[in-house]
């Protein structure tokens, strides 16, 4: 009887555990004084992966929002609405604001993501690992 209990847990427990992320970054953008897109002066993380962890939110790789604060996922995604955190970092030197939004909707595995980091746009998709 315990057995019992104890698998349907962690199969619930399963159920409610969230997929982590992995993403490629395939472009790069910031815009000009003219307003019009450009490319970001450090292209070599174009090609790059780098890895999100849902439930906390944190990117860890080329491109990250985990500086001094940690982000704030408000919506972990679903068939109607996307992954979303925000990070925030204010100190006596600057202040920066870092905005992840995964389309989970989406459907089949690659789920198209945007990374604002300030003034620039990193994009590209995730899939579940």
């Amino acid at each position: 009887m315990r057995f019992s209990i104890l698998v349907m847990l962690l199969i619930s427990f399963k159920s409610l555990a969230f997929d982590d992320y992995k993403c490629m970054i395939t472009n790069a953008v910031s815009s000009n004084e003219n307003g019009k897109l450009i490319k970001v002066g450090d292209k070599s993380v174009n090609g790059k992966m780098f890895t999100v962890d849902r439930s906390s939110g944190v990117m860890v790789g080329p491109i990250k929002n985990n500086y001094i604060n940690e982000p704030i996922v408000l919506d972990f995604g679903s068939t109607d609405n996307s992954f979303k955190a925000v990070t925030t970092m204010r100190n006596e030197i600057t202040t920066n604001v870092y905005v992840l939004t995964i389309q989970e909707f989406i459907d089949g595995s690659r789920k198209p993501f945007v990374f604002l980091s300030n003034s620039d746009v990193f994009y590209g998709y995730c899939e579940h690992f």
